[in-house]
């Protein structure tokens, strides 16, 4: 069970809708709420010329203070029984956010509609959030449903961190009464010249199910609601993405502090959190994986 969720705001309208969102989560999940906004001085500003540096941090802190306060004021109309507290830092998002966190807590940051390379912005809060969180991180964007999701959907490609999601993604849909909708994407990356590279695909195709068989035999041991198995012959990242709609919540695993190369949970995670329409959460790996 969730204990605490800790949501970012920036003031943006992405931003907002997490807060809508996390609001949603700790209160379905009887949690508290942290709302914690974090400002940058502008070092080169003419306000640190006209009025000096301590003037224009006291300034800055005094506005986004009263930016949050009012996010918090508002939460707590919509949500009169939720626990809410607020801060502000002028340190980096990413560890300010992640500061303190334990393993069954919950961090929510929004994201732009932006992608590819109006997207590189991702790279300074929610990627690295996704590498350094004790605790899985929620990625929002736009106007999110509310707390309680139609279907988990869950990628898997056999992998540890594909465990730890399908783990998650069961707890949740049995927590919320969701369908659990387990994904495996796969491709057979050759072209068929002959009968003999027809078996070779046939032969991926049946690996892939193998997989994904496994999967299912686990959800279906730990989990009261039936897992529903989707095999897609695409890429991991297409995969999902064609499975997911709106009122989706989509589970991924992460290999956390390490290199990321694991075939689904690598590059898929980036692409993922580039263009899905539907709030993402990344589980992180247990401490003895992410060294």
């Amino acid at each position: 069970m969730t204990k605490s969720i800790t949501v970012g705001f920036d003031g943006s309208q992405s931003s907002t809708e997490a807060v809508r969102w996390a609001a949603d989560q700790a209160e379905s999940r009887g949690a508290s709420l942290r709302i914690i906004t974090c400002f940058q001085v502008p070092v080169t500003s003419a306000a640190l010329v006209g009025y000096g540096y301590g003037d224009a941090l006291t300034s800055i802190d005094e506005a986004t203070r009263e930016q949050v306060r009012n996010v918090a004021e508002s939460t707590i109309a919509g949500h009169p029984g939720l626990a809410v507290t607020w801060d502000v830092s002028s340190g980096p998002p990413d560890l300010v956010l992640s500061d303190g966190l334990e393993s069954d807590d919950l961090v929510v940051v929004g994201s732009s509609r932006h992608e590819h390379a109006a997207a590189f912005w991702l790279g300074n809060t929610p990627r690295s959030l996704i590498r350094h969180s004790q605790c899985p991180v929620a990625v929002v964007r736009g106007a999110a449903t509310g707390a309680r999701p139609e279907r988990v959907v869950v990628g898997v490609d056999g992998s540890t961190a594909a465990v730890r999601a399908l783990d998650w993604a069961g707890d949740e849909a049995d927590r919320q009464h969701a369908q659990l909708i387990v994904v495996h994407g796969w491709i057979y990356p050759y072209i068929e010249l002959d009968s003999h590279t027809g078996r070779a695909r046939d032969l991926t195709k049946v690996d892939a199910a193998c997989t994904l068989d496994k999967a299912i035999e686990r959800a279906a041991e730990r989990f009261a609601t039936a897992p529903t198995p989707c095999l897609v012959e695409a890429s991991a990242p297409s995969a999902l993405l064609e499975t997911v709609r709106d009122g989706d919540l989509l589970v991924l695993g992460s290999r956390g502090r390490g290199a990321v190369s694991s075939a689904i949970f690598g590059s898929t995670v980036n692409t993922v959190l580039e263009q899905s329409a539907v709030p993402v959460i990344v589980v992180p790996p247990v401490e003895d994986e992410s060294s």
